[in-house]
């Protein structure tokens, strides 16, 4: 493979991590919304975290499998009077893709509402594995990015930088889970997100359209609801920064359809393997 379709993959898999978890801040809805309504979208955040929640995609662009991505439901515990929930999301390069080899994974701590707290993520290649982390400082708004090398069960802090918010924000993982509380309502919107070194934006354009949608692993079309969105932080290797997403139209708003737009097409990710205990996808039915 050459240089630069290889480097055009590693980068379609790195920032398909990013864009899966965002195809997917509650406090700036809250600010568009009635007390009521915001009432409504708290309950539906309870209703789809769930403990031990694992969903399993698979990565394609054109004709080519570039790898999986499966994201959990780790943890729930207390902090500081906050119910805080742990995700992680693992992503992974097909076996057989010539020179390419990408392994990443992400944690993330977030309460209720969908505030990051806590965000690591681990970069493996062959040259090591990259450490980076973001430590939200809410009252002193601002985040911490911490950035290293792992050796065996130690990190190697080579810098500590701060980075300046001016409200709550997003990362890359809890914006996946976001996108799936707010799926079903009707509203566009800009939601802080912190990338790296700085605070961007990814806007939502939540339309409340129904659709059919068929998936390898449902025998049956299922009712998906549509949305669509952009990435600010986003723009390298044809990447232009707009995603899509179908998910189930229920209150598990599981993703079952997401593209990313590139120059001479999209990356399609696709729903193949659950394990959420008692859900079944919406069979579509045609409306007369």
């Amino acid at each position: 493979m050459p240089t630069l379709q290889r480097s055009f993959a590693c980068a379609v898999l790195r920032r398909v991590a990013i864009l899966t978890l965002a195809a997917s801040t509650t406090g700036f809805a809250q600010k568009n919304a009635s007390t009521e309504a915001s009432s409504v979208l708290d309950r539906q955040a309870v209703n789809m975290l769930m403990m031990g929640e694992e969903l399993h995609y698979d990565v394609g662009y054109s004709f080519f499998h570039l790898g999986t991505i499966i994201i959990k439901v780790t943890d729930r515990f207390e902090r500081h009077g906050r119910t805080v929930y742990r995700a992680k999301a693992i992503i992974d390069s097909a076996p057989g893709l010539p020179f390419v080899n990408v392994h990443i994974r992400f944690t993330g701590e977030f309460d209720e509402e969908l505030y990051s707290y806590d965000w690591t993520a681990e970069d493996s290649s062959d040259e090591g594995i990259t450490f980076r982390r973001l430590l939200f400082e809410y009252d002193s708004s601002r985040v911490l990015f911490i950035k290293g090398k792992r050796v065996i069960d130690s990190v190697l802090v080579e810098s500590i930088d701060t980075v300046k918010i001016t409200e709550r924000c997003q990362d890359g993982l809890s914006l996946f889970f976001f996108a799936r509380k707010n799926v079903r309502q009707k509203m566009e919107m800009d939601v802080p997100t912190v990338i790296e070194k700085e605070q961007v934006n990814t806007h939502f354009n939540f339309s409340h359209e129904l659709d059919e949608e068929e998936i390898d692993s449902v025998q049956y079309p299922i009712e998906v609801v549509l949305f669509e969105g952009r990435a600010d932080f986003v723009g390298v290797f044809g990447l232009t920064g707009g995603f899509s997403g179908r998910f189930s139209n229920d209150e598990a708003g599981v993703p079952i359809i997401a593209r990313m737009k590139v120059i001479l097409g999209s990356i399609r990710v696709e729903l193949d393997y659950w394990k959420r205990p008692g859900w079944v996808p919406p069979r579509y039915v045609e409306k007369d």
